[in-house]
Parts: structure tokens; sequence; C-alpha cells
């Protein structure tokens, strides 16, 4: 996909991570309330959904040629790993350990959201803004052409 391509998609990719973040802790939110007798099935069910997010965030980080995508991919297979790892106590009924993963998974998502996918974004962004960009100085350089104005791409119109 080009960059042409992919630059009015942006917005829409920023706002699809920002709305499942919102999604995924909100479903953290909601687990606390869940019923013991529940609580592994619905646990089953979040993580379910945190694979799927991670998935489609790695989606998005191919298509743009991320750099950092190896590093992210990284702190996405730790994160998942540790999850499923504790999915059969959690659906045994173990209520200790559900008391400490409520605990530890909002600070494990939120440091993932604030540090890698907050890099993510910006990366997006840059992206959007570099593509941007390069068509104001296409657009310029067509205009100058007809005028005999240069136009050099890191200052506009000279």
């Amino acid at each position: 996909m080009s960059e042409a391509d992919l630059s009015p998609r942006i917005p829409a990719l920023l706002a699809a991570m920002d709305a499942e973040h919102r999604h995924v802790l909100d479903g953290v939110a909601a687990l606390m309330l869940v019923p013991q007798e529940r609580f592994g099935a619905a646990y089953g069910a979040l993580v379910d959904e945190i694979e799927e997010g991670f998935r489609q965030e790695e989606l998005m980080m191919d298509e743009i040629a991320y750099p950092t995508l190896k590093a992210h991919r990284r702190d996405h297979a730790e994160l998942l790993a540790l999850l499923h790892r504790l999915r059969p106590y959690l659906e045994e009924g173990n209520a200790p350990l559900a008391d400490i993963v409520m605990g530890m998974i909002p600070h494990m998502l939120i440091r993932h959201m604030s540090a890698m996918d907050q890099e993510l974004a910006l990366a997006l962004r840059q992206q959007g803004d570099h593509t941007v960009a390069g068509a104001e100085v296409a657009q310029g350089a067509q205009a100058s052409g007809a005028t005999g104005l240069s136009v050099d791409a890191d200052c506009g119109p000279c």
C-alpha cells in the first residue's frame, strides 16, 4: 500500500486504536464486577478480545512498515503469555489469584498503551503528516512550474 493510500486512513486508524483501548479497559473494569463463579469464563473472553486487538494492531504496524514492530510484537507476546498462563487457574476458580490478576492487568495494559501504543500513534501521525506534506510539496511544484518559481521540499516556495 502506498503512503498516499494510507494517509486518509490514519485518522480512522488512530480513532480505532483509541476505541479499542477504551473497550479493553472497560472490559477490565466490568470483569471486576463479575461473580466468582463466572470469573474464569469472563476472563477468558477478555483475553480473547485483547489477543484480537493485538492482532489488528500488528496488521496495522505491518501495513505502515513500523520500525519497532519486533519489540512491539514481543511486548504483545509477553503480555499474552502471562494472561494465557493464568487462565486455567482462574477458570478453576482460584479466587486469591483472581484478586492478584485484577490488580495487575490494568497496570500491565496501561503501561503498554502509554509506552508502546503511544509510540505507534506518534508514528502514524508522523506518517500522515509526512504524506500530507509530500502532497503539498508536489502540488507546489506543479504550481511553481507554471509560474517559474522554484520549490524546495524543506521550505516550500522560496
